[in-house]
């Protein structure tokens, strides 16, 4: 989000929606408003972060998008264990600086122990999300975009390229602020390692423990 907002032809909010959580009407009205025209500035494409559950009145926002004629990026992750311990020592990092996200090397975390039930529900959680987000975003048929974080860290240019032309914008180079929290190697990251990949052996999730995209030493 922050790489795409840097553009100057787009103009990308926040989680607008957790603003009025509690409040569907009001959820659809700022988001209304937000893609009415006029807007102020020589933007080519606005938009805004959203987590589906965070959608107080989904079939009337579903029902927006499809009038407003959205665009939509749909980002996820092939792996589930990481996007765990990513939403943990998010939580940590919450707690100790105010912020989700990472912006001093000096505030990043050390290993972080996860309490292996916490961890299974998290788990549960998530995978239950990504299926009902993916038959969401399926039923509203508009022009879609589907990228994976793994493609970020392995060829950011390429990827956000694609985002770009998605969006019909000028390929420039952006960058967004936030720096990689966890380390790509969850034996760095957890201080439980072993104790939780044992819990997982034989299952589809054990492999998503091994795995290490990008060596520790070079993560931005």
């Amino acid at each position: 989000m922050e790489a795409l907002d840097s553009h100057p032809e787009i103009h990308m909010l926040g989680e607008q929606l957790r603003k009025h959580r509690k409040t569907a009407s009001l959820q659809l009205q700022a988001m209304q408003e937000f893609l009415t025209p006029p807007l102020l500035g020589n933007y080519r494409a606005i938009g805004f972060k959203i987590k589906l559950h965070d959608v107080g009145d989904p079939k009337g926002f579903a029902e927006l998008l499809k009038e407003k004629r959205v665009y939509i990026i749909h980002l996820s992750r092939r792996n589930l264990v990481k996007q765990v311990v990513s939403f943990f020592k998010a939580l940590q990092l919450y707690s100790n600086t105010g912020d989700w996200n990472l912006y001093k090397d000096e505030e990043r975390l050390a290993a972080l122990t996860i309490d292996p039930g916490e961890f299974r529900t998290r788990l549960e959680q998530e995978e239950e999300r990504r299926r009902v987000l993916r038959e969401y975003v399926m039923r509203l048929e508009l022009p879609t975009l589907s990228l994976y974080y793994e493609d970020l860290l392995i060829d950011k240019r390429n990827t956000i390229d694609l985002a770009l032309s998605f969006l019909g914008v000028q390929l420039r180079s952006v960058e967004g602020e936030a720096l990689k929290n966890t380390s790509d190697d969850l034996r760095q990251a957890l201080g439980n390692f072993d104790e939780l990949r044992s819990l997982y052996t034989g299952t589809p999730y054990e492999t998503m423990f091994d795995e290490v995209i990008l060596p520790a030493q070079i993560q931005t």
